[in-house]
């Protein structure tokens, strides 16, 4: 975990690794993440993770709406307007069309609460080797701790999905 959040941790002056890993929010291990529309899967290991870990998601084929398959994990601390967020993980996909990437159409930060309206986020493309990935921005107003919550919509072809540990980061948490 250290490493992934040593990642993230760059752009922050004079912070160690645990200093930064007390700013994330949510339960970051695959064994803690929701899966929304699908059974979910046993972990499987892997040696390319901080962790070992992974949650393998098997996508049956694209649906319209994206976010009939999800990939959630609740905040589990308030978040005030203006705080830096980033939701950072680690990705791979397979059994796309050789050559492409997959599309997972939604990474972001979104009200966990009907309109389920979105924080931060935008689309984003995963390859065959793991990849870490970060979307980040700012919050629009004060939400109570599990109001958020990270949201990966992946109902957007037939093809694999691996995901390690997925981290919701509050850099201006105290």
């Amino acid at each position: 975990m250290a490493a992934a959040v040593a990642m993230v941790a760059a752009p922050v002056v004079a912070q160690t690794a645990e200093d930064f890993a007390a700013k994330v929010i949510n339960a970051p291990l695959p064994a803690s993440l929701n899966v929304y529309g699908l059974p979910k899967p046993p972990l499987t290991r892997v040696k390319e993770v901080d962790g070992g870990k992974v949650i393998r998601l098997a996508i049956p084929g694209a649906d319209k709406d994206a976010w009939k398959i999800q990939l959630q994990s609740p905040t589990n601390a308030p978040v005030a307007k203006g705080d830096r967020l980033v939701l950072a993980f680690h990705a791979r996909a397979s059994g796309m069309t050789p050559g492409t990437k997959a599309r997972i159409a939604v990474a972001g930060i979104q009200l966990n609460k009907e309109p389920y309206s979105q924080v931060i986020g935008g689309p984003i493309e995963v390859g065959e080797a793991f990849e870490f990935h970060q979307v980040a921005g700012k919050a629009d107003r004060d939400y109570a701790a599990g109001e958020l919550m990270a949201s990966l919509q992946l109902a957007t072809g037939k093809q694999v999905f691996e995901f390690g540990p997925m981290f919701v980061i509050n850099l201006d948490k105290k």
